[in-house]
């Protein structure tokens, strides 16, 4: 990964965490998972997957630093759907629709298994108020902002403004 390109992930991903942790933190009624989105969409570029899958951990570790969580498990979570993101990333290069149903699901496979990981260690709980809110809302927050968002995404971190995928 060049300079400037890590430069660039890493201002998105400061830029996603900090509008996660204030503003997203205050609302309560939308609240997409932008960091997760970012660790998602940053698999459609061209940073090899090894990288990739540093800086959803790296990611994941800077929001459990940040938030009340057990240390690591957002890292840990954040690093699977990477994973997966990567070992998937073929389905998502068909279109902007398909890419927006891809980083949905993967949204929500990254809720559950945080919603059972938090649960087996205490800290929260699986039956919880906020159920419904974290199933549906942020996959389908992160959903409509993929599909908005994932071109321009590509473009600026690959540096190719003549880059015909997802259009």
């Amino acid at each position: 990964m060049h300079l400037r390109t890590g430069l660039i992930v890493l201002v998105i991903l400061l830029g996603a965490v900090l509008v996660q942790t204030t503003l997203f933190g205050q609302l309560r009624i939308v609240s997409p998972d932008l960091v997760l989105l970012v660790a998602i969409l940053i698999t459609l570029t061209r940073i090899r997957p090894e990288a990739t899958l540093a800086i959803a951990f790296g990611a994941g570790l800077v929001v459990d630093l940040l938030g009340s969580s057990v240390l690591g498990l957002r890292a840990v979570v954040f690093t699977t759907v990477a994973y997966l993101a990567v070992r998937t990333r073929e389905q998502a290069e068909i279109g902007r629709l398909a890419t927006a149903l891809w980083a949905g699901l993967l949204s929500l496979g990254g809720v559950v298994m945080l919603l059972v990981l938090a649960t087996l260690f205490g800290q929260s709980s699986l039956l919880g108020p906020d159920l419904v809110r974290s199933l549906v809302v942020v996959p389908v927050a992160n959903l409509i902002l993929a599909a908005l968002f994932a071109p321009s995404f590509v473009r600026l971190i690959d540096h190719d403004t003549t880059a015909s995928r997802f259009t």
